[in-house]
C-alpha cells in the first residue's frame, strides 16, 4: 500500500504547480482574488488526493469532521503563506524554497499527527 503521505504530496504538486496557471502564479502576489483561487484550488487538490489516498487505504477517515476542519485550515495557511511570501520574498528563490518546505512540512504534520491509522 501507498503511504498517504505519497498522495498528500501529489495533491501539493498538482495544486501549486499543475493547476496554477503562469498568470495566476504572477498575479497572486497582487490580487488577493487570484490568490483566493489559488488557494481554493490547491485546498480542492489536496482534499481530492486525500480522499483517493484514504479510499486506496481502506479508511473512511475522509468523512470525519475534522477532515474538513483540516481542509479549512489548509485553505488559510495556504493562503496566509503565499501572501506573506510576495510580501517578504519578492519572488525570490530563497523565498519559493521556504515557502515549499513550509507546505510539505505542514502536509506532513497532517500525516503524522491526524491521519496516523
Amino acid at each position: 500500500m501507498l503511504d498517504l503521505l505519497f498522495f498528500l504530496f501529489l495533491g501539493h504538486i498538482f495544486g501549486d504547480f499543475a493547476f496554477q496557471s503562469d498568470r495566476m502564479a504572477s498575479e497572486k502576489t497582487s490580487s488577493r482574488k487570484v490568490l483566493t483561487c489559488h488557494a481554493i484550488i490547491y485546498t480542492l487538490t489536496v482534499a481530492v488526493f486525500l480522499f483517493l489516498g484514504l479510499l486506496h487505504n481502506n479508511s473512511d477517515a475522509f468523512l470525519r469532521v475534522s477532515t474538513l476542519v483540516i481542509m479549512i485550515f489548509l485553505f488559510v495557511e495556504h493562503w496566509l503563506q503565499d501572501y506573506a511570501k510576495a510580501g517578504l520574498f519578492n519572488s525570490s528563490k530563497q523565498g519559493f524554497y521556504l515557502d515549499q518546505a513550509l507546505h510539505l512540512l505542514l502536509l506532513l504534520v497532517i500525516r503524522v499527527l491526524v491521519y496516523n491509522g
